[in-house]
């Protein structure tokens, strides 16, 4: 059964919401990424890594395994392309994010969110979003499927800039997934 939680914290234009779903696994798995037409999968002998064609949407991981990495817009839909209208939001969604060291039962993923514009000045930045709705973790399902939206409004103007998502596993910082983004503000 899915069902969503949603954090209450916003940071400037920022949200976070994590979906439950998904069957993740506490212990270490090789589980490739869902490759598409769409998508392209790259191994490596320390990590994995995938980019989404319709979006050019760059994921890489180590220690944490993520099956999809793509983005969506306001209403759930995947987007092609690079734009995103002002006043709209858009997440990066990770499904299928397994492989985390276990405390208690439990996971502490440490998820971070970054945009840069085009002169490389940081317009937002965010770090440890779960810490304060989830100072005792998440299970395993519940952190299975992470969502990061971005709220496309002030200070965000049009432009061009970068997005940097990074998750980290609190219990064992070698373990990551890091994304990035480069989208224009029409």
């Amino acid at each position: 059964m899915n069902t969503l939680m949603t954090t209450s914290l916003e940071v400037i234009s920022m949200a976070v919401l994590v979906s439950c779903g998904g069957a993740g696994s506490a212990s270490p798995s090789t589980a490739n990424p869902v490759v598409s037409e769409n998508s392209t999968a790259i191994a490596t002998k320390n990590g994995s890594a995938m980019v989404d064609h319709d979006t050019e949407l760059s994921t890489a991981f180590a220690g944490l395994t993520v099956e999809q990495a793509y983005i969506v817009d306001g209403n759930d839909k995947k987007i092609a392309g690079n734009k995103v209208a002002l006043n709209s939001n858009f997440s990066i969604v990770y499904e299928g994010v397994k492989n985390y060291t276990l405390k208690d039962g439990k996971v502490f993923p440490n998820l971070s969110m970054q945009v840069i514009d085009d002169d490389q000045q940081t317009v937002l930045s965010k770090s440890d979003l779960f810490a304060t709705s989830y100072p005792n973790g998440l299970s395993v399902s519940d952190a299975s499927v992470l969502r990061a939206t971005i709220t496309v409004g002030d200070p965000l103007k049009p432009g061009k800039y970068i997005c940097s998502i990074q998750v980290i596993d609190k219990n064992n910082e070698n373990a990551a997934i890091h994304s990035t983004w480069d989208f224009e503000v029409k």
